[in-house]
């Protein structure tokens, strides 16, 4: 006996045909930041605690903490997995995802450097070939879904390759343990 009984495509998630995930580069990055901002906060309040009522105290103890919420967001980003199904394209984690459906796709531009989901309706949504692992498979298991595709011979347009967070969330990191080695040798 079944708790739920709904038609294909309505409700829940497809088995998905392939799954992506961020270079294992990407990753490592993002977890030894966690790691770095971590230790460095820890080693920031200890040198606040041993002087607790200096001037800028209270900075040194939050900041250090607004770092380490900048790098558990990459990693959070980062352990994001991307899922091809007959219903879609899913980004996101298990718990929480975001797709883009079947019937709303109208065609998939393929570019060298990523792929332009272009929708009946709002923007195109962009998968930048640095960020994930494996494009040629990506790419063949979108015609695989028989999705539309165009071909592309070119790199995609500006509009498209700002919508890549790849750089940017790994700047994000570095310079999140570059703000709390900083702030760890202010406290000092």
């Amino acid at each position: 006996m079944s708790a739920l009984d709904l038609p294909p495509g309505l409700g829940l998630a497809g088995t998905p045909l392939a799954t992506f995930a961020a270079p294992a580069r990407a990753r490592r990055l993002a977890l030894g930041g966690v790691v770095a901002v971590a230790g460095l906060l820890a080693v920031t309040w200890y040198l606040v605690s041993r002087h607790p009522y200096r001037w800028h105290a209270s900075t040194q103890v939050v900041l250090p903490f607004a770092f380490l919420l900048i790098a558990l967001l990459a990693y959070a980003v980062r352990r994001a997995k991307l899922a091809i199904t007959r219903d879609g394209v899913r980004w996101g984690w298990p718990a929480l995802a975001f797709t883009q459906p079947r019937a709303r796709i109208v065609t998939a531009h393929v570019y060298v450097d990523g792929i332009a989901l272009e929708a009946r309706r709002g923007a195109r949504w962009f998968l930048a070939a640095r960020d994930w692992d494996r494009f040629d498979v990506l790419v063949r298991q979108l015609r695989r879904v028989e999705l539309p595709t165009e071909e592309h011979a070119t790199t995609a347009p500006l509009r498209q390759r700002l919508q890549s967070y790849g750089r940017f969330l790994d700047g994000l990191v570095v310079a999140s343990v570059v703000g709390t080695l900083a702030v760890a040798l202010w406290a000092a």
